[in-house]
């Protein structure tokens, strides 16, 4: 996640969503959350600030409207999650201040684990691919470490997934989005993973599903579930990719996801039915 202001109801929608995969259900007792923050080196449109010797994004008024607003789309909004929107409305109105993406994910159960180290090369010859690179695996190996005791990891970056071929022979973009490898290697040790990707306005919802699924299918060799809802901005997609242990809880998850409110915010693709939206 870039440290600058977040889409407002993306933040929400992604908080609201991972509550929903995590919690106890008839279909079990519910998973410990690890969230990967890619915080991606400063750009033109970051914004700065610490709280508590912690990186944050500061949000403007405007991008949390959606909070007191009135507005029909707002409140099916709140539908999703009206614990969630009221704890988040409750804290903007006691601090008399946006809240941050840090305090949306406060609402998540006490024990998540957020690892949220920036990947920084400010030591690293911009020229210096190799040292680059070097440095992005230490920093997800920490980022391993931190998670290790979870069962559902949520990578959240602003550029999505990217192919390993992408950044090969070390490639200068060693500092963008999630690589699969760096899937495959939450997966190999029993992990299921969730991320977030945000496809462009030129393909339809079903396109960006599809091969966002061929992608993912091709390089892990997994079967994905994407939640994909269209924004005025583009699609928004969330790929889960269960390890096999966790799948058939995944999948019940997300079926009653699809009978719940949250049916009419997203649609379900699955790759093993050739990418029948549901």
């Amino acid at each position: 996640m870039q440290d600058r202001d977040d889409d407002d109801a993306g933040q929400f929608v992604k908080v609201a969503l991972m509550r929903w995969l995590i919690s106890p259900s008839p279909y079990g007792q519910g998973h410990r959350l690890g969230m990967i923050w890619l915080q991606e080196p400063a750009g033109p449109h970051r914004i700065h600030g610490e709280i508590d010797g912690e990186i944050d994004g500061e949000i403007d008024g405007d991008h949390l409207g959606y909070l007191h607003s009135t507005d029909d789309a707002d409140e099916d909004l709140r539908s999703l999650d009206p614990s969630l929107y009221d704890q988040l409305r409750l804290l903007a109105a006691r601090a008399g201040r946006p809240v941050t993406p840090r305090e949306t994910c406060r609402a998540l159960p006490a024990d998540t684990v957020h690892f949220d180290r920036p990947l920084r090369f400010d030591d690293i010859v911009r020229d210096d691919r190799a040292a680059r690179a070097v440095s992005r695996q230490r920093w997800f190996h920490e980022a391993m470490v931190a998670v290790a005791p979870c069962s559902l990891v949520f990578l959240d970056s602003d550029d999505g997934l990217v192919s390993d071929d992408e950044q090969q022979p070390l490639g200068e973009h060693v500092d963008r989005g999630i690589w699969m490898s760096e899937i495959a290697r939450l997966l190999e040790r029993g992990q299921s993973v969730v991320t977030h990707h945000l496809a462009g306005p030129s393909r339809t919802l079903t396109e960006s599903a599809t091969a966002h699924l061929s992608e993912v299918h091709d390089a892990l060799g997994v079967e994905p579930l994407i939640l994909g809802q269209r924004s005025p901005g583009g699609t928004r997609l969330f790929t889960v990719i269960p390890h096999h242990r966790h799948r058939p809880d995944l999948q019940d998850r997300i079926g009653a996801l699809q009978l719940s409110r949250w049916g009419d915010e997203f649609r379900v693709h699955r790759w093993h039915s050739a990418f029948a939206t549901v």
